[in-house]
C-alpha cells in the first residue's frame, strides 16, 4: 500500500525564486533522512494564479515511516520555515481495488 502527504501553505517569501530556493535547501537537508524511512517522490506546485499558495505532494511506502519523519522536531521546524504560518498537512492511504489509471 502507498501513502501520500499533502502539505499546503502559504509560502513565508514572496519572492518566487528565493521561495524556490527555500524550498530546494528544505528538500536537499531532508531527503536523506526520508528515504530511508521510506519517502519514494516529492513534488511541489504552486497555483498560477496566486505563486503564495503552495501544495506539496509526498509519496511514501509505509506510514510508519512517514509518522516517524513528520514527527521528528527538525522536520517539523525545517517544514515550517518557508511557510507564513503552520501549514496544513494531510496523510492519505491508497485504496487497493479502486480503478485508476
Amino acid at each position: 500500500m502507498q501513502y501520500i502527504t499533502i502539505v499546503r501553505g502559504r509560502l513565508k517569501d514572496a519572492d518566487q525564486s528565493a521561495a524556490q530556493a527555500a524550498h530546494d535547501t528544505i528538500v536537499d537537508a531532508l531527503r536523506p533522512r526520508s528515504e530511508p524511512l521510506g519517502a519514494v517522490g516529492h513534488q511541489a506546485y504552486v497555483d498560477p494564479q496566486d505563486p503564495g499558495a503552495f501544495v506539496a505532494i509526498d509519496r511514501w511506502s509505509n506510514v510508519e515511516g512517514l509518522q516517524q519523519f513528520l514527527g521528528q522536531p527538525e522536520v517539523q521546524q525545517r517544514l515550517g520555515s518557508m511557510f507564513d504560518g503552520q501549514p496544513d498537512v494531510m496523510v492519505l492511504a491508497e485504496r487497493e481495488g479502486w480503478r485508476a489509471f
